[in-house]
């Protein structure tokens, strides 16, 4: 006797307890979500909202310039702030350029406006740039190095009659002219291979240094026109290296000069201050151990360098890394290797940085991060590689980026000009998206990590990550508040499109813990419906753990989206599939 029976259906659990984070991708883990807001890795592997923020009393529509040494350091209406203690008398104009810092020692060294801070004592300070320029005669006279007068010479075509020992003869037969002096021990005009002219002027030698690179101008029929090192100095004169036929007096305008380029980008290494030009597709670096100068050239190993490169195209940063420095455009790095001039530079043609994103160049356990055009990159000296696939192809640029234990912040535009604040876990190698927050610059500072951001056309210091993040944890920046608790989202793929067979998901559960007054709710979108159903909306009435399953409706495949506000963790989502008949019923 026939006895029909039906086949029993497939039935299974699936429960996701490692969730991945944000990837804007067509298709994407079942554990991984496509949108995510205020959302963060701190307590992975389960799913919660970021940390929260802190803000200082620090406020202003030209507050720029954020930078870190023992202290924090910015630029706040055109004046400096350091360790909260403003310095006196120096005023930036200009104020909405961009300001470059680069810390040498003990000093905080500001571009464009070329201006250094004594960090241990903020009263000195002063201009890398010095100019005299006279405004009384001016009187050379050839010298020894120490800036002596030599006195009388003769000076002729031919050999003095009759000389005494140590007579000085400046010999004009050939050219250029030379200086000679008498030995008569051997009887022989024995030439001075070094010959030195000092300049005396009113105060002319007060704003320069021995050793300073200048530049000279005004010095009518001589040969002084052009870049010296002065050899010697007092406050009335200085010495260089050169040759006159006569003591002169000159009525005219004289200038010296001490330059420095100007550079797009600047860096520090090697006890020097690096930097380069797209105006002039030159690379410079300036005197060991002195940022005043980039024209010092000697011969010797603390000289400065300069050197011009042939790539095509603009700089867009530089940053010193791992033994050398780095000079980026976006379709390759200049590197220089060696201890002193003359260095060896190497260039490399890989993915640059992006051009507008030079202040995404940040060094994590020691790995450099980049914004390139096609996306961030982790470079180690190599060929870099790309990071951030999971931002899928959404063009970004003009990015920021900082850097706190093994978390990379990267504030970004899209091509709309909306601001994205993301976060790449270098640990975990997981990426979240927090909001739209507009951050314009980041410092790490005592393992802290500030930012500036940009609100209704002001702007405001803050704290978002780091060591003590609601404590004193820095004496400068009295006056803060934490902000409130913040909406947060997480959003998923697509769930069972992986699944060939007919198929439904029976019921849903969650298990989360929160604190007293958060909330959570859940949404649920069917078959691609583009409705979202909520399934539960809950507050927590007292801080502890939920289990909240849901019963759903057969559908071939879902979506899930997670909001909350407040502090919520969310550890597990389990799934009940079932398999449909051939007619999917």
């Amino acid at each position: 006797m026939y006895n029909p029976r039906l086949n029993e259906l497939y039935k299974d659990r699936e429960i996701i307890s490692r969730f991945k984070g944000y990837e804007n991708n067509k298709v994407i883990g079942e554990n991984a979500f496509s949108f995510t807001e205020n959302t963060g890795v701190v307590s992975f592997p389960a799913l919660s909202p970021r940390n929260k923020r802190v803000f200082f009393n620090v406020t202003g529509d030209n507050l720029q310039g954020l930078f870190s040494k023992e202290c924090i350091a910015y630029i706040n209406n055109g004046s400096l702030y350091y360790g909260g203690e403003k310095v006196t008398d120096l005023f930036f104009p200009n104020i909405n350029e961009e300001r470059k810092f680069v810390s040498m020692g003990a000093y905080l060294i500001i571009f464009p406006d070329k201006v250094y801070v004594n960090t241990e004592d903020l009263s000195d300070y002063g201009y890398l740039e010095a100019e005299f320029e006279s405004n009384a005669q001016v009187t050379l006279g050839m010298c020894r190095a120490d800036g002596e007068l030599y006195g009388d010479y003769a000076i002729s075509s031919v050999p003095p009659e009759n000389p005494a020992n140590g007579d000085l003869w400046l010999d004009t037969s050939s050219t250029p002219h030379t200086l000679k002096q008498f030995y008569e021990t051997v009887n022989f005009w024995q030439e001075i291979a070094t010959t030195y002219v000092r300049i005396n002027c009113a105060n002319i030698g007060e704003n320069f240094n021995q050793y300073d690179g200048v530049l000279l101008s005004g010095f009518e029929n001589t040969d002084l026109d052009g870049a010296h090192v002065i050899r010697h100095k007092g406050d009335d004169f200085i010495v260089i290296t050169g040759i006159i036929d006569n003591a002169l007096t000159i009525d005219t305008v004289v200038r010296v000069q001490r330059k420095v380029p100007d550079m797009d980008f600047v860096c520090e290494y090697g006890n020097r201050i690096w930097g380069c030009s797209s105006k002039t597709n030159e690379i410079y670096a300036s005197k060991l151990g002195d940022p005043k100068n980039f024209n010092s050239f000697m011969g010797i190993s603390m000289d400065s360098y300069a050197v011009s490169v042939g790539s095509d195209g603009p700089f867009t940063a530089a940053v010193g890394y791992r033994g050398y420095i780095l000079f980026f455009k976006e379709n390759c790095v200049h590197k220089i290797y060696g201890q002193n001039p003359p260095y060896t530079v190497v260039t490399s043609y890989i993915r640059g940085v992006q051009k507008g994103s030079h202040r995404s160049v940040v060094c994590l356990n020691e790995t450099l991060y980049y914004k390139s055009v096609g996306g961030v990159c982790a470079y180690e000296g190599g060929v870099p590689v790309s990071v951030s696939s999971a931002l899928g192809d959404t063009y970004y640029s003009k990015a920021v980026a900082g850097g706190c234990f093994s978390k990379y912040y990267i504030c970004m535009s899209d091509k709309n000009e909306q601001r994205h604040l993301f976060v790449y876990d270098e640990d975990k190698a997981l990426w979240h998206r927090e909001d739209n927050i507009d951050i314009r610059e980041f410092s790490n500072n005592n393992c802290n990590l500030y930012f500036i951001m940009n609100q209704d056309g002001s702007r405001r210091m803050g704290l978002m990550d780091g060591e003590n993040r609601y404590g004193s944890f820095t004496g400068e920046l009295k006056g803060f508040y934490e902000e409130d608790d913040f909406n947060w989202t997480f959003e998923s793929g697509l769930w069972g499109l992986g699944l060939p067979e007919n198929k439904y998901y029976s019921n849903v559960s969650l298990r989360a813990t929160g604190t007293k007054g958060a909330r959570l709710s859940v949404f649920f979108e069917f078959d691609s419906n583009g409705k979202w159903v909520k399934q539960i909306d809950t507050v927590f009435d007292k801080t502890g753990s939920l289990h909240l399953p849901f019963i759903t409706p057969r559908c071939d495949h879902l979506r899930i989206k997670i909001q909350g506000r407040g502090d919520v963790k969310i550890y597990s989502i389990s799934r009940k599939i079932e398999s449909g008949s051939e007619l999917n019923v």
